[in-house]
């Protein structure tokens, strides 16, 4: 993930917000909407989105699920 990456999406998602209600004068904000633009920071901070995105740990959730326990906390 590259500066320069970081910047175009903080521009192309910008562009997108402004033009949406030209585009589509009936859609609403959404809270998506205001969290895309955190992406922005997120990436700057953090990296690429799959290194700190949730599903990875989903995932582990899942397979922890299928492991046989003996249903008594501590054993």
């Amino acid at each position: 993930m590259t500066h320069s990456h970081i910047i175009a999406y903080h521009s192309c998602i910008l562009t997108w917000l402004s033009t949406l209600p030209n585009a589509l004068p009936a859609a609403k904000p959404v809270p998506n909407c205001h969290m895309a633009c955190h992406i922005y920071d997120y990436l700057k901070l953090f990296g690429p989105v799959h290194l700190w995105w949730c599903f990875p740990f989903e995932h582990l959730i899942g397979h922890l699920q299928h492991l046989p326990i003996n249903h008594k906390f501590g054993m």
